[in-house]
């Protein structure tokens, strides 16, 4: 059995811990990269996207690889950029096309929750999008879509996974995490917005093994990834100040409007039925865990 992965987004944070779940699964990772300022790093092999003939040519020089794991995605952080439904979308066609033709039997799409649009309450696969939708759920919506049709024509897999809100150690310095942490340690007020939107939090170490045990999935689908579970986050933030051991008297909530990149986050969860079926398997660490080993890594990483 072929056992090679190739995964896009390997940089990423969660990218990076799909990675580190997989080798120590004992596959043979390559990770793979667009992106032209990564060219010159050995542990990334840089493949333009935009080219089929470049796709190819990687597949020859380091070999076919049994799956494929889009993570990556360029400006998800400005999610009404064009690019979404142009550079993204097509290098995304253009890595379905040239991988199944030449062999490959599964291509992962890691999408996320946000394409159920303003949803309310358990979230199905079965369910379509409501509400206005951003360009960035626009394009990863007609990715997936056009994933399905291809794998259905030749008889392949094509696995779209949703991924729900994820925490843990790594995250970028700007994200919520980061700076209550950094707040922390310098005992210094923290400004946030009311906090009364909700979310269904899962820990990167299940989010790997999830990744991990859907690679062994042989029938195409949309399948949900979070906790099957909801918390409003200021109750997360709170907890997360009280295993920091910081002074609740310096969350200053409402000192600000939420931001108007955020999705609206109504209070829904994810449906974990699907994923249960195919793998057997559900997510088990709690919020209080998960926060706890975020905040342990926080500290070892000072």
């Amino acid at each position: 059995m072929n056992n090679t992965i190739w995964l896009s987004g390997s940089r990423g944070f969660v990218g990076s811990y799909i990675r580190q779940s997989l080798v120590a699964s004992g596959y043979r990772v390559i990770s793979v990269s667009n992106s032209p300022s990564l060219s010159n790093d050995d542990s990334v092999v840089f493949v333009d996207f935009s080219k089929k003939d470049s796709i190819k040519r990687a597949v020859s020089h380091y070999g076919l690889p049994e799956t494929f794991i889009h993570s990556g995605w360029g400006n998800v952080y400005d999610n009404q950029h064009k690019c979404h439904l142009t550079d993204n979308l097509q290098d995304g066609i253009n890595l379905i096309d040239q991988l199944y033709e030449c062999g490959l039997q599964k291509f992962i799409l890691i999408g996320s929750s946000s394409e159920y649009g303003d949803r309310v309450g358990e979230l199905k696969e079965k369910f379509l999008p409501t509400g206005e939708l951003n360009n960035y759920i626009k394009g990863k919506l007609a990715l997936a879509t056009y994933g399905f049709e291809a794998a259905k024509k030749i008889n392949r897999t094509f696995l779209h996974i949703k991924l729900f809100y994820a925490f843990g150690a790594g995250q970028r310095s700007d994200s919520l995490i980061s700076q209550l942490f950094k707040n922390c340690l310098e005992e210094r007020q923290m400004n946030l917005s009311p906090c009364e939107h909700y979310r269904d939090y899962i820990h990167t170490f299940d989010i790997a093994k999830g990744i991990n045990k859907l690679v062994n999935v042989n029938e195409s689908g949309i399948v949900n990834l979070g906790s099957g579970s909801v918390i409003q986050l200021k109750e997360f933030v709170k907890l997360f100040w009280k295993e920091c051991n910081a002074d609740p008297a310096l969350l200053n909530f409402g000192s600000h409007d939420r931001t108007g990149f955020e999705p609206p986050q109504p209070r829904s969860y994810a449906s974990l039925d699907n994923l249960k079926r195919l793998t057997k398997w559900h997510p088990s660490t709690s919020i209080e865990n998960g926060i706890k080993d975020t905040v342990k890594q926080l500290y070892l990483n000072i």
